[in-house]
């Protein structure tokens, strides 16, 4: 009786569906814009033609503007139609994904890729190595720009022994950290030179803080992917239904001349996308466009007729549809504050709370402050032009150097963008391999918790060797 008890207790309580979690989300928000009162700083272009604050000029405003719950429907079609770039070319990357697939090209590597490791046994050395090359990517680039690289991510997991979310994990949180802390990226770049300081300064601290984070986020990910590999019911998608189906094991495919012709243009695919993000600035349009050139070239090479590649297509399409528009819903976060006038509001109360803050916290209290901002701005140079006008002169008033302020900047806003569901790049993600919201948070939780008291250390360290 007690067992059946403890079973119960343990079914009571079950994640809700993302879109329910978004909703109830804009709710809360909307209900806090009748509580926060609306007010703006003044805004100025800097030499280089940046919109930047005035941190002398906060006013409240006169009136003011709350956003009502019946307005919500209305902020998600906004969102959606505002993501609409972003949205599709999700659904697209999906779709050419799919005729791709439909060649049993991975399955035919990935099979004698897992024979390979099996004798091996030296499976487990591929995730801190393939999570070094995305780190080593995010130094530069975006999450949002490797959406696609998930299922490959999901495939090579899967064929490993693993699950989706160490193949998700791999590529995601790789980039992140790179992009986290910074070292090369624009958004570093953008936050040091309205702080007055030199572009990319600082660097050797930034390199140090990287491979800190790297090393706990490689940690993190093999003690999952070993405890899942020891026993499979540990993962949290077992039993999931819905999640991206890939078992090399079950379709014995025997690699053909055809199927390197696929992998040879997949390959240069990646390259080519490799190229147009580091070189050309590519952005989602010109990802999808190359996405949909390497599905119709698989598919001719090797001997799909037109008609069936666009069945296949319309499949993978509809597959990623549902979770492509949770981008849409998440979106209409920021929208709805947007539309209330209360952002800078919030930054300016941040502000002032710091002040407040015991001398030897107040690096660690920034980067906290810069966590909860990142929730109202997920956009890095959108947050870099509200937050340090506001910071990097906070920082002098109360003895935290610029160049800790950057940090604390670059973290806060890089972290917490793989717990938050209206993070586009984490529900693109999950949206293109078909993991549920809840039980990427049942991994990434604990990790973020791990994230958050590293960070706040990082930058208690930096104001203590005063960092500049």
């Amino acid at each position: 009786m007690k067992e059946q008890n403890n079973a119960a207790a343990k079914r009571s309580f079950k994640m809700p569906h993302a879109y329910v979690i978004i909703v109830l989300l804009l709710v809360v928000v909307s209900l806090l814009t009748y509580f926060i009162p609306a007010g703006s700083y003044a805004r100025y272009e800097d030499e280089t033609g940046r919109s930047v604050v005035d941190p002398t000029t906060f006013a409240y405003s006169e009136e003011s503007n709350p956003v009502s719950i019946l307005q919500i429907p209305s902020m998600i079609v906004k969102a959606i139609e505002k993501n609409a770039s972003l949205i599709f070319s999700i659904i697209i990357i999906a779709g050419a994904l799919e005729i791709i697939l439909s060649t049993g090209m991975f399955h035919a590597f990935c099979n004698k890729l897992s024979r390979a490791c099996a004798k091996s046994g030296k499976e487990i050395l591929f995730i801190p190595a393939i999570t070094l090359i995305f780190t080593l990517i995010g130094l530069t680039q975006s999450t949002d720009k490797f959406i696609a690289f998930g299922p490959i991510g999901v495939m090579l997991a899967v064929t490993l022994g693993y699950d989706a979310i160490v193949g998700i994990a791999i590529v995601l949180l790789g980039v992140g950290v790179g992009f986290s802390v910074g070292a090369l990226h624009t958004t570093t770049a953008v936050a040091q030179q309205i702080s007055g300081l030199d572009l990319y300064s600082g660097i050797g601290v930034r390199i140090a803080v990287t491979i800190i984070f790297y090393l706990i986020t490689t940690l993190y990910i093999c003690q999952y992917a070993k405890r899942i590999k020891a026993d499979p019911t540990k993962s949290h998608l077992h039993n999931v239904e819905g999640v991206m189906d890939f078992d090399p094991a079950e379709t014995e495919i025997a690699i053909n001349w055809r199927h390197f012709l696929v992998l040879g243009i997949f390959v240069a695919g990646l390259g080519v996308l490799m190229w147009g993000c580091l070189k050309k600035g590519w952005s989602f349009q010109e990802t999808s466009i190359l996405f949909l050139w390497v599905g119709i070239l698989s598919g001719l090479v090797y001997g799909i007729g037109p008609s069936q590649m666009c069945k296949t297509f319309i499949k993978g399409c509809g597959g990623a549809t549902g979770a492509a528009l949770v981008v849409g819903f998440g979106a209409a976060v920021s929208l709805v504050l947007n539309e209330a006038g209360v952002i800078d509001t919030v930054v300016m109360g941040l502000a002032q709370m710091l002040n407040v803050v015991p001398g030897i916290l107040r690096g660690a209290a920034m980067f906290a402050a810069n966590v909860i901002i990142n929730f109202f701005i997920p956009s890095g140079n959108g947050q870099a032009a509200v937050v340090m006008p506001i910071m990097a002169p906070l920082s002098d008033v109360i003895g935290v150097s610029r160049q800790t302020a950057v940090m604390a900047f670059k973290l806060g806003d890089g972290l917490c963008n793989y717990v938050l569901p209206h993070a586009a790049a984490l529900m693109g993600f999950l949206g293109v391999t078909g993991v549920p919201y809840d039980k990427w948070m049942k991994f990434m939780l604990k990790l973020f918790a791990i994230w958050f008291v590293a960070g706040c250390l990082v930058c208690a360290v930096c104001q203590v060797i005063g960092y500049v």
